[in-house]
Order: structure tokens, then C-alpha cells, then sequence
């Protein structure tokens, strides 16, 4: 991982974790580094993570809990670090695509620790047959292709529920702040709605924000998601 840490940190400095897209499959953590530039610039006291994670395999056994021990190996180091890296304890995670959704199972399910979540058009729910059994265009793939690699197996209701963020949800979930393009191809918009109304339901402080884009954002809308997700974290983490 690439950590930025501020000149002036101090033990009060917070630090967010952020995770790449890529489908499971693909991608590498400088695919961040435009949102990671403007968060550093809009929240100078900050410091960041920026980490990669082992690609979904069915030829290597790699799955989800893989990448999730994968994301835990990274929080560990910054936590037995702190001191060196003169930080806080105060963390928030983030990811884009599929990036958001491992930023969400892992803070609702592996870690207590995290504040907060930014996710970025990340999926919620694996276990949506209409999406699973659906072909798509922008990625020339089968979807259920491509959760069969994270997950491991073929359809499986049990297990697609078990890797979801939408089903991990109870009323002590972490606080969530969502961003989703209206006109994305790629995961479904009605997701993050879904997501955002059990959220509501279960009292949980959260966010959705939707804007007139597909499956990224232009430079205006990025930086208008940076600026919500910086208020949300700040509030959230307690830092006003």
C-alpha cells in the first residue's frame, strides 16, 4: 500500500484506507490516486492508505475470504504502526466499484474499528439473480462469471447472502455514505437505493447521492464526492 501521511500529523490525525475497483479480477491501487489527490487536497490533516489486495481466482483459490484477510493484513500493520506513522486510532474506509463493496462487508462484518465507509458504485447484494444471470456489454462477461471468482462457487443463495453488504446490516452497521451515477451499466443503481432504504430502516446514519453519470465520474462530480464523503468521515469520526 502507498500511505500519505500530512507534514503536520499529530496523534489526532485520522486515516482512511482506500480500496481499488476492478471487478474482483483486476485494477491496482494508482486507479485511486485521483480521488487520493483530492482528499488530500480538501482534507490536509488526513492521512491515507492506498492499498492493492490479491485478484478473485478460481485457478489460485483465492475468494473473498482471502481479500478480506487481505484488507485486515493492511489495517493491521497501520494500527501496530501508529506510533511510527504518528496517527490516530480514528479510521474510516472507502473503495470505488468493487473496491466499496469489500470496504463495506469488511467494516460491517471483520472490523468494529472502522468509523466509517465511503462507497464509491460499489455493489450490495451478490445475491440478486437479475444481476447474476445478467450479460454485460462494458465488461464482456457474464456478471455470475465474474462472482463465481469471488466467491467461489456458482449461484448459491446461501453464500452470495453471506458476502453481501445489503444482508450484513443490523442497527449497530457502521455509518455509510454512498455515491452512485443514475445511468450506471455496470452495477445496478437500484443497489445503493436498496441499500440506502434498509440503512434508513435500521436507523443507521447514512448517506446516498446520486448523480447524472455511469460507472465513474467526471472531475466536477469527483470533487463534489470527495467534499460529502470528507463531511460525512469528519462527523462521523468525531473530528468536529
Amino acid at each position: 500500500m502507498d500511505i500519505h501521511l500530512p507534514v503536520n500529523r499529530d496523534s489526532s490525525t485520522p486515516i482512511i484506507m482506500v480500496i481499488h475497483g476492478g471487478a474482483w479480477i483486476e485494477g491496482k491501487k494508482e486507479e485511486m490516486n485521483s480521488f487520493v489527490n483530492i482528499i488530500k487536497r480538501q482534507w490536509k490533516n488526513c492521512a491515507i492508505a492506498n492499498m492493492n489486495y490479491r485478484y478473485a481466482s478460481l485457478k489460485e483459490s483465492i475468494h473473498h475470504d482471502q481479500m478480506m484477510n487481505d484488507i485486515n493484513s493492511a489495517f493491521i500493520q497501520l494500527k501496530e504502526k501508529k506510533e511510527q506513522l504518528g496517527i490516530s486510532s480514528k479510521y474510516a474506509i472507502c473503495g470505488a466499484s468493487a473496491g466499496g463493496h469489500l470496504a463495506m462487508i469488511y467494516a460491517y462484518t471483520r472490523n468494529p474499528e472502522i468509523k466509517c465507509i465511503g462507497n464509491i458504485f460499489g455493489p450490495s447484494n451478490m445475491r440478486d439473480w437479475d444481476w447474476y444471470s445478467s450479460y454485460n456489454g462494458f465488461l464482456n462477461r457474464k456478471i455470475g462469471d465474474i462472482l463465481t471468482e469471488y466467491v467461489g462457487k456458482t449461484w448459491d443463495t446461501v453464500a452470495y447472502q453471506e458476502v453481501s453488504p445489503f444482508w450484513k446490516i443490523d442497527s449497530n452497521s457502521v455509518p455509510t455514505i454512498t455515491f452512485h451515477g443514475s445511468l450506471d451499466p455496470i452495477v445496478p443503481v437500484y443497489q445503493s437505493r436498496y441499500l440506502h432504504g434498509k440503512l434508513q430502516s435500521l436507523n443507521v446514519k447514512n448517506e446516498l447521492h446520486e448523480y447524472p453519470a455511469f460507472h465513474s465520474f467526471d472531475a466536477g462530480q469527483s470533487e463534489d464526492v470527495m467534499k460529502k464523503m470528507i463531511a460525512f468521515m469528519k462527523i462521523n469520526m468525531e473530528l468536529q
